[in-house]
């Protein structure tokens, strides 16, 4: 199979001493005395071969752990090319594939993933390229492809791939495809586990989408294979109208068909909270006013009153997503009615958007629920793209509390750490109650951290960015969006100095922020009514341009949609001017934005921090950024002055 760029590039291999190379090749060849040639091993390499392999394959693992990327893959290539039936080229390929990654080279990794999954068939890295080709194939918007990926990973074991229910753990994905892809799939994995699920979801779609007589089809090939499993008598039992929507959840009908361009809204515009309620959905009726004007969509909303009553609430929800067939919900402004509507919402399967709930539980009510004002998940991994693209920095540490929300936050930043290239070399935790931090702060401190995250509360924060000072930490700081706080920079004063938290509008464009001030009527309604209408304006805007951006034509589409942007998965760093408007810095008592210029000529310089390129002294930038936030210009980055040095597979250690 041919690599890009490995055939192409043979030449590169005399990078290696050729008068060793060649004597190399002739010695494989013959005997010292001329005669017969050397005995082969089973992968056909006789002794002077195998060593000169190995020789290769050795600097190529050396150069991989440096993150050397370019010389990684020159080294792959030749060691594929020359010495083909080595029997660790499945590890070559897997180090290549890597490299390519890291390089920003995706469809060259893919090639590399490819090349070992044919090739290697039998390898024990099959299973972790499978996996890794689908996130590949993600990062490139090919969902097809990493379905495919994911089912012949699901082939392998199933029960490894299967949740308690019944479903893939590829299900998610697999309801992204098209009625279209789905076929192609379903083609393809005939007699195999995922068959029945393939077929099932693709009738749900054609239900969804009014395409009954494809539906019955469809339902017909079920009927002849004979099956018996969840999924298709599910499937059969869609088309009669009497099936659950999910194949496992006792899942209502929804009467008629769904309309992706109709969004449910529930508020109180009746009773105690009458006149919050009335901005909540002015708020939202201006977003959907201005996303029709800029997307060109005919998007509706279709209100009802919940009387701030969590049973009224649940009835009227049932109503929008079961008899109106809403695409979406959105409300219901206060925590009780939401978590009434998040049931409901779980039910029959819409995607229902809270953005006022204070209760920053609703969510684990269903994968279905969505608080657009608990952004956290989006927030840390903007955080670590910022420290390890932006600021270079390689050594994290991670302190958090010890609870479920805590323990996501600390696997959300080190794996998008390690994906940058970074490693966490401490996480230390805390339990809720606890004043003193000294045995925390002092394990970390002894790893040497560049940069500590910690998700704390206000509160927690007020007891600990003392005794992070105290005890000398000695690294920055990062948190979360509630840290702009005015209680917390009053109760903190300079221990937190150049400390680094997201805007809390992070996930919104600023631009929305213009509309909805030039949109709104500020004499309708009294103050403290304004904040709750712009956070529904913005909620609501982010809904609708998802359902606008990702062409979801169906509920769990959208769905996926929402999950991917909530959590931060698209999210393309055009480096450190993409992080002006989203992340704060603290000086002396008040946030400022992050001072981005200061990082803008280093990125260029550094080709967006990529390995093997030229990395600016850390100590040049951290002295610029010291300048910039105390008011002076700031110095002009190292590497523009010629001062570089070159740092081969490192961030900013």
């Amino acid at each position: 199979m041919k690599r890009p760029g490995a055939m192409r590039n043979r030449h590169l291999f005399w990078g290696l001493p050729a008068v060793v190379l060649l004597a190399g090749l002739l010695g494989a060849c013959t005997t010292a005395g001329g005669g017969a040639v050397g005995v082969q091993s089973q992968d056909g390499l006789d002794a002077k071969q195998r060593a000169q392999a190995e020789r290769l394959y050795g600097q190529l693992q050396r150069e991989a752990s440096l993150h050397r990327d370019r010389k990684t893959l020159e080294l792959a290539g030749n060691l594929l090319d020359y010495y083909p039936a080595f029997e660790r080229n499945d590890e070559a390929l897997s180090l290549a594939v890597e490299a390519a990654d890291r390089l920003g080279d995706r469809p060259r990794a893919r090639a590399f993933g490819d090349e070992l999954l044919a090739t290697r068939p039998t390898s024990p890295l099959v299973d972790k390229t499978l996996l890794r080709l689908s996130d590949l194939s993600l990062a490139d918007a090919d969902t097809f492809a990493a379905v495919t990926y994911l089912i012949r990973y699901h082939n392998r074991d199933p029960r490894r791939s299967t949740l308690g229910d019944g479903h893939p753990r590829s299900a998610p994905l697999i309801q992204r495809l098209s009625p279209e892809e789905l076929e192609i799939l379903a083609r393809q994995e005939q007699e195999r586990p995922l068959w029945s699920y393939l077929k099932f979801i693709q009738i749900r779609q054609y239900m969804d989408a009014g395409r009954f007589p494809e539906a019955e089809v469809a339902a017909a090939e079920v009927r002849a294979a004979g099956l018996q499993d969840q999924f298709a008598v599910s499937a059969l039992d869609l088309v009669s109208g009497k099936g659950p929507a999910d194949g496992n959840l006792p899942h209502r009908p929804t009467f008629g068909r769904v309309n992706m361009e109709q969004v449910g809204v529930l508020c109180p515009l009746t009773g105690r909270y009458a006149m919050l309620g009335n901005a909540f959905y002015d708020g939202a009726l201006l977003a959907v006013e201005a996303a029709n004007k800029e997307l060109g969509r005919q998007f509706t909303p279709l209100v009802e009153d919940s009387g701030g009553d969590p049973v009224l609430a649940a009835l009227a929800s049932r109503r929008l997503a079961s008899e109106d067939g809403c695409g979406a919900l959105f409300g219901a402004m206060m925590s009780n009615p939401t978590a009434a509507v998040a049931l409901v919402a779980d039910i029959y399967g819409v995607p229902l958007v809270s953005p006022t709930a204070t209760n920053d539980r609703i969510w684990e009510l269903g994968d279905s629920v969505f608080q657009t004002n608990q952004t956290g998940v989006h927030e840390v991994r903007l955080l670590a793209q910022l420290a390890t693209t932006v600021m270079l920095k390689h050594r994290f540490a991670i302190l958090h509390e010890n609870t479920p929300g805590g323990q996501r936050h600390a696997q959300v930043f080190k794996a998008e750490v390690e994906k940058f290239g970074g490693e966490v070399v401490s996480i230390e935790t805390y339990n809720l109650a606890d004043t003193d931090f000294r045995k925390a702060i002092l394990a970390m401190k002894e790893e040497r951290p560049e940069v500590i995250f910690t998700p704390a509360t206000v509160d927690q924060m007020i007891l600990l960015a003392p005794q992070l000072d105290f005890y000398k930490a000695g690294a920055l700081v990062m948190g979360l969006s509630h840290w702009n706080s005015e209680r917390l920079f009053d109760r903190t004063g300079a221990v937190l100095e150049r400390a680094i938290f997201p805007n809390d509008l992070a996930l919104f464009p600023t631009l929305w922020t213009g509309d909805f001030n030039a949109g709104w009527d500020g004499k309708k309604y009294p103050g403290e009514a304004k904040n709750l209408a712009f956070k529904s304006y913005q909620s609501m805007r982010l809904l609708l341009d998802t359902m606008h951006q990702s062409g979801a034509t169906n509920r769990a589409q959208l769905q996926d949609a929402l999950s991917r942007r909530l959590a931060n998965r698209d999210i393309l760093t055009k480096g450190p001017d993409s992080f002006a408007s989203t992340v704060r810095v603290f000086r002396g008592d008040r946030a400022q934005p992050f001072p981005a210029g200061i990082f803008s000529e280093a990125w260029a310089l550094t080709d967006g921090a990529k390995p093997d390129s030229l990395q600016v002294q850390e100590g040049e930038l951290e002295s610029s950024l010291e300048s910039s936030l105390e008011g002076k210009d700031p110095l002009v980055p190292a590497a523009a002055a010629g001062n570089t040095r070159e740092k081969p597979g490192t961030r900013g250690r």
